[in-house]
Formats: structure tokens, sequence, C-alpha cells
């Protein structure tokens, strides 16, 4: 054993060639921004393909940093397995083994460039389009948080692998350790010049939600600053979703908050008028069109019954009102003809939608009988002028 160690030649310029040396090592640093490049653009076409069907993921700051220098350091050592692939075609053999070493060496190489591009891009694409994509989705998968260690391990064992079979031809200690910093600088420069600012992706989404953000920001406000009303950011945050398992769950514990027989919270009462008002997504239609259990909200009947918990000149009287001409409002939405959707925002398109599909005629005909009942008490009158005729549909 000592012998053949012995009779192993050191790895060198001149053993791999000289062209061949700077080839692989210009195929090698070409292969890791290609492959960095196409590792940053797919994520970013990947999140948008599946905000199209469910919430945008949205990487906090540390997750986006960690998985740009994965992104990275894994772009790297897959162009080094490209470099010494490359290294390994020289026909310098020292041995008579060293033909077949070189050629494991090679295929080794290729085989380890081709299954991690294969596992990456089948699951990078398998669970943005299976899970990501699909509404209701609410980070139950974290991969940052419980999966870290795996992301780690890949280049290191992708790096330490390609090496591998070279110590079979070579005495490469040095050249490891040197590959090894270079690797890491190349990395760094990657992260720096390849990865793809989300906040592009970011911006435009929130623009297609303008309407429902501002609106959300601005009673939020005004319930400080009227009511002293205080909500947590993790409520704001919910409130902003669209269709994922904490906004349906945060609507259906309104909407259960109101049909109790006790008074409600002015926090859930600007909740509710919240969601009205941006006609949010409560999940799955489940019964017959017309069912009024397909209506996410409080009953018009609900909010009748809680008027009676409150003083006529009350602040909880005052949002409930508001409550009831949000949902006259909605009810009254203008359809909007498929030509001119493009001159609508979002918000408009889904309470249009909404309005002639999704409401159905048994709360609008509770809704005209409590609009009723209210502009013939005397005691609500200050309030229940503002409650609009409800058109017919």
């Amino acid at each position: 054993m000592t012998n053949i160690r012995f009779r192993k030649e050191k790895i060198s310029i001149q053993n791999i060639g000289r062209q061949r040396f700077w080839t692989g090592i210009v195929a090698g640093l070409i292969s890791a921004i290609s492959i960095s490049l196409f590792f940053n653009h797919s994520r970013e076409t990947l999140r948008l393909l599946t905000s199209m069907s469910a919430d945008l993921l949205i990487l906090k700051e540390n997750e986006l940093l960690f998985f740009n220098y994965f992104f990275s350091f894994l772009s790297t050592v897959l162009g080094l397995s490209i470099t010494i692939w490359i290294w390994m075609l020289n026909k310098n053999h020292n041995r008579r083994k060293d033909r077949i070493y070189k050629q494991l060496s090679i295929t080794n190489a290729l085989l380890i460039f081709w299954v991690i591009l294969m596992i990456i891009s089948r699951f990078g694409s398998i669970l943005p389009i299976v899970l990501f994509g699909t509404p209701g989705f609410d980070n139950h998968l974290h991969l940052y948080e419980e999966y870290w260690i795996l992301f780690v391990l890949m280049p290191i064992v992708v790096f330490m692998q390609s090496w591998f079979t070279v110590k079979l031809v070579y005495q490469a200690g040095r050249w490891i350790f040197l590959s090894f910093l270079f690797c890491i600088l190349t990395a760094f420069t990657l992260q720096l010049t390849t990865t793809v600012n989300q906040e592009k992706l970011n911006s435009a989404y929130h623009q297609r939600f303008e309407k429902d953000y501002n609106y959300i920001d601005q009673e939020i406000r005004i319930a400080k600053v009227k009511y002293g009303v205080d909500f947590d950011e993790q409520t704001i945050e919910i409130l902003k979703k669209q269709i994922t398992e904490s906004s349906v769950e945060q609507i259906a514990m309104v909407k259960k908050a109101f049909s109790s027989d006790r008074p409600v919270s002015m926090d859930t009462i600007i909740l509710q008028k919240i969601i009205v008002r941006n006609f949010k997504e409560g999940g799955w239609y489940y019964y017959r069109r017309n069912s009024i259990e397909n209506w996410r909200y409080a009953l018009p009947n609900d909010i009748l019954k809680q008027l009676d918990y409150f003083e006529r000149s009350s602040n909880e009287t005052k949002e409930l009102f508001e409550i009831l001409r949000e949902m006259i409002e909605l009810v009254n939405t203008p359809e909007i003809h498929w030509d001119k959707y493009q001159n609508f925002t979002q918000t408009e398109r889904r309470r249009s939608l909404g309005a002639r599909y999704n409401i159905p005629d048994t709360l609008i005909e509770q809704l005209i009988e409590v609009r009723t009942r209210l502009l013939e008490d005397d005691r609500y009158s200050d309030f229940s002028k503002d409650l609009k005729v409800i058109k017919d549909r």
C-alpha cells in the first residue's frame, strides 16, 4: 500500500496539460455562473407562477440570504465538477490503473453534476407547483428552519465527492485546499453578482392588491387613533393574505364571534368591516350556489342582534352600521364587462365577480329586511340614513 502511494504523482498543470488546465478553469467558471443564474431566475419564475393561484411566497431577509448563498455555493461546486471532468480527460498515465481511475473520476464528476441538478430541478419544481401553489398553503413546510442542515451539507458533499476519485490518481491535498478557498471566493462573488432582487416581484404583487393593503392600513390607523384599538403584527399580516389557511381561519373566527350570544369587541368589528370591504376569500364553496352557508361573513341578522348589546351613540354601533353599509355596497357592485377588466383593480374585479356569483339570494333578502327594520327604528335614524337602497340584480 505504501508503494502504491509513493508511485502516485502530484497533480500539476504539467500532468493535466496547460491548455486543458485553463480550459477546465474557464468551463467551470462559466458553468458556475450559468447555474447560479438559472437557480435564481427559476426561483423568481416559480414564485410568479405560484402567486397566480396562491399567495406570493415572500422570503424573510435571513431566509433569502441563506438560499442565495446556498445557490451560489452549490453552483460553484457543480462548476468544480465540470473542471475536474475536463482535467481528468488528459492522457498522461503514470500507472496502468490510472486509465481506469481517470475514467472513474470522469464518470463520478458527471454523475454528481447531473444527479444534483436533477434533484434540485425536481424538488424545485414539484414543491412550488404542488405545495406552494396550492390555495391554503401557509408555510406548513418551512425549509429554512426545519431542513437547513441539508442545504449546508449538499455543497460540502459535492465538493468532497468530486475530489474523492481524483485522489486515486494523484496526490491532491494542496490542490484540494486551494480549490476550497477558490470555491469560497467564487461563491461569495456569485452571491453578490447573480442573485435576483425579489423586491421587483414583491412590488408587482403588492401593486396587484394595493387597494386592499391601503384600505387595511388606513382602517388600522383610524382604529388606533379614534378608538385606541391596537392590532398585533400577525393579525395585520394575516389580513393582507388572500387564501392561506390562517386567513380562512381568521374569517371563520370573526363570523363565529358575531353569531355568538355575547357582544363582540371593537377589534372584531373592525376586522369584519375590513374583510367585507376587501371581499376576502373564506375557502371553498361547498354548498349550492344560493345557500346562505356560502356567505363567509357575519349575517345581517347577527349584526342586528349585536346592535342590541350597545348604546345607540356608542362607537361599536357606528362601526356595526359601517359593516352593513359595506355589505350593501358589495351587493350593489356593478358588473364589469370582460373587455374593460384592464381598467379596474384586482379588488374591484374580485368584488364584481363576487357580487355576481357568490352572494346568495337569501342573504340579500335578509339584508333588505334588516335595512328596512333599521330605517323604521327611530333610535338609529342618524345611522340608517346612510344605508343605500339595495339594487335588484
